[in-house]
């Protein structure tokens, strides 16, 4: 059984639980879609990251090489 959460539209309470409950599916919808986007911008962000960290360690190679290169022909 349910009753209407006074001057809240949106807003049941379950009598048996007494917990209340959101019925604005809209809203659910949306906040669901901004969940999405964040955990794929935090994905993106930590990808972008582990590509930087690869390109820093594969130059610092690079150096590494283009010094013992240049110690070898002095």
């Amino acid at each position: 059984m349910f009753a209407k959460v006074k001057d809240h539209d949106n807003l049941i309470r379950d009598m048996n639980s007494k917990a209340i409950l959101n019925t604005d599916k809209l809203a659910l919808q949306e906040y669901q879609q901004k969940r999405e986007l964040a955990k794929k911008e935090l994905a993106e962000k930590i990808e972008s990251k582990q590509r930087l960290d690869k390109i820093e360690n594969e130059m610092s190679e690079i150096k590494d090489l283009l010094r013992e290169l240049i110690g070898r022909g002095k």
